[in-house]
């Protein structure tokens, strides 16, 4: 049946390229990003991706958009906010999330968007920190431009890869198919986590 929905309908391109996108942007989007296991959905999506016959040149363009514009918004989250952000009742009950991010900041300066972004737990935070203590917006979105390319390029190409040596195999859908679901339930036991903290 999955072999089936993974044949290469024009629909199927689409919305996997999309939910690509989609993930690298909600993966560095202020505080949704903690919520995301997004490597573990980023792989099962790039496999399908694979699958369905997808060029690696549309996942790497829809990576790098969606990681470029996540970061931006987070950005001017924290640069429209400023120290306000601090104040905010998420991270009032977790201040470590913003200080560990704000130690970082202060340690690596504006290489700090581009190392933050390969760091799951700092990664949607790095740019509203940044943002909050008024960074240049012309200097962070020339080192997000630049650090978006080398995520996609790191994070997507090796998957695809990987996805392209599995798929003459036929397991790539049925592998993805296990990702998504054990992504699922890691997702439910982190959010219930997350609500007992």
């Amino acid at each position: 049946m999955i072999d089936d929905w993974m044949a290469g309908t024009e629909w199927t391109v689409l919305t996997l390229i999309f939910a690509v996108g989609m993930l690298a942007f909600l993966e560095s989007l202020l505080l949704v990003g903690l919520l995301i296991p997004g490597v573990a959905l980023l792989s099962a999506l790039v496999l399908l991706a694979v699958a369905a016959g997808i060029s690696l040149h549309w996942l790497l363009l829809a990576g790098f958009v969606g990681a470029l514009l996540g970061d931006g918004i987070s950005f001017h989250i924290g640069y429209s906010t400023r120290q306000r952000i601090y104040h905010w009742g998420v991270f009032r009950n977790h201040p470590d999330w913003l200080r560990r991010s704000q130690q970082f900041f202060d340690r690596y300066g504006v290489m700090s968007i581009a190392f933050g972004r390969f760091i799951g737990p700092l990664r949607p935070l790095i740019p509203a920190t940044a943002g909050a203590c008024a960074m240049s917006p012309l200097r962070f979105w020339l080192v997000n431009l630049v650090s978006s390319v080398a995520w996609s390029l790191a994070y997507i190409a090796p998957l695809y890869w990987l996805g392209d040596e599995l798929k003459g195999s036929q397991l790539s859908a049925w592998l993805a198919l296990v990702v998504i679901v054990a992504t699922a339930i890691a997702l439910l036991i982190s959010r219930y986590l997350l609500r007992r903290s």
